[in-house]
């Protein structure tokens, strides 16, 4: 069996990196030829917030070049596109010459936040509209969260539920010895939109009340995004700036070791949004594989992961949020523990070694026109 893995991002982001390069790599174990596509790495495209830059007629460049290029592929192979965007389309139209078997993968949700059908005909979100055609056209979907399944479910009656997770090989706890007297908190991510700015705000409020307090907390924060700048002036006039570090983008195969100087990490989503419930947390896996407690907002995929007060912390407010940070930072005892048990829940559930069985046993259904997810 033959496996093209399609997105349009690059190795550095996420969405790509777990959900096709690591998938595709463990899939070799199970005897599967295995290839990706990737529109930024194979073809040049800009992604991320650069992908703004491109005009249309970029991408109708890029398209005509992956068209080409996926015609040649072998017939037989199964396409597994890595959510919906401007680079569906071509290989939408190869599996249709071809007869591809199309898998819709969907980790996010990128169409606006309360799409409507007027006179119960014209989409208002004409990426809501393609994304039921998608998931109807695919012969199976997948969604990496359960706000996700609940949703494609309406459009497609195969639905498998895979979660990101964590290559548990990689991001694993080391040797080192905790230091009590220093106790780093960590939030690392992309910052691309005002609600994300939102969230870093959210905690920041949070561990300065708390720097008050302690004087042997520090805040980490970590990513890229046109936001940070907002967030260097928010924190300026504190008198705490000096125990706040901000690092910028950190390279993918480097953030174990970054993780490895933490202590907590923090996962605030303070809007109850359908982009907050869908999303898959590949940050949260990250922390736990590493053995690191974790402080959740209760919202979206994060409530069906961690168990609140046993392998990590839900906080519905700021005050509980900042209250769940204070009872990490007095216990030593209940850091270590809870980053044990996370450790245990990814290598139980969320381990890439445990998806790819998933996803290998999904794709076997395919192949006999047996859909059992």
């Amino acid at each position: 069996m033959k496996v093209i893995f399609i997105t349009r991002e690059g190795y550095s982001l996420s969405g790509a990196r777990v959900r096709c390069y690591n998938f595709a790599r463990a899939l070799t174990g199970y005897g599967i030829d295995t290839e990706v596509f990737s529109f930024a790495d194979n073809l040049g495209a800009k992604y991320g917030e650069k992908e703004l830059e491109m005009s249309y007629l970029d991408k109708i460049r890029y398209h005509i070049e992956a068209f080409k290029m996926l015609l040649k592929k072998e017939k037989g192979a199964v396409f597994f596109m890595q959510r919906l965007n401007y680079h569906t389309l071509s290989p939408l139209i190869v599996s249709l010459i071809n007869k591809n078997k199309f898998v819709f993968d969907c980790d996010d949700w990128n169409i606006r936040e309360d799409p409507a059908y007027y006179l119960g005909l014209f989409p208002s979100s004409k990426m809501e509209f393609l994304t039921r055609k998608i998931a109807g056209y695919a012969d199976t979907c997948i969604a990496a969260s359960a706000f996700l399944k609940d949703y494609l479910s309406e459009f497609n009656d195969k639905v498998c539920y895979i979660p990101t997770g964590v290559d548990a090989e990689f991001f694993k706890p080391g040797s080192e010895q905790e230091n009590d007297s220093k106790i780093t908190f960590s939030w690392i991510g992309t910052m691309y939109h005002r609600e994300m700015c939102e969230n870093i705000k959210f905690i920041l409020d949070c561990f300065l009340i708390l720097a008050d307090k302690y004087d042997n907390i520090f805040l980490s924060i970590a990513g890229e995004g046109k936001y940070f700048i907002e967030i260097d002036t928010y924190i300026a006039s504190s008198k705490h700036k000096d125990r706040i570090k901000i690092d910028t983008w950190i390279l993918p195969d480097k953030i174990p070791d970054y993780l490895s100087n933490i202590d907590i990490g923090l996962l605030p989503l303070i809007q109850d949004t359908k982009f907050n419930k869908a999303k898959s947390p590949t940050k949260l896996f990250e922390y736990m594989a590493m053995a690191k407690p974790v402080v959740s907002s209760n919202i979206g995929e994060a409530v069906h992961i961690i168990s609140d007060g046993s392998n990590g912390f839900l906080a519905k407010s700021k005050k509980e949020f900042m209250n769940k940070m204070e009872d990490l930072i007095k216990n030593p005892v209940l850091r270590y523990d809870m980053g044990n048990k996370a450790r245990e829940t990814v290598e139980i559930s969320y381990s890439l070694n445990v998806l790819s069985k998933q996803l290998y046993d999904m794709l076997l259904s395919i192949k006999k026109n047996c859909h059992k997810c």
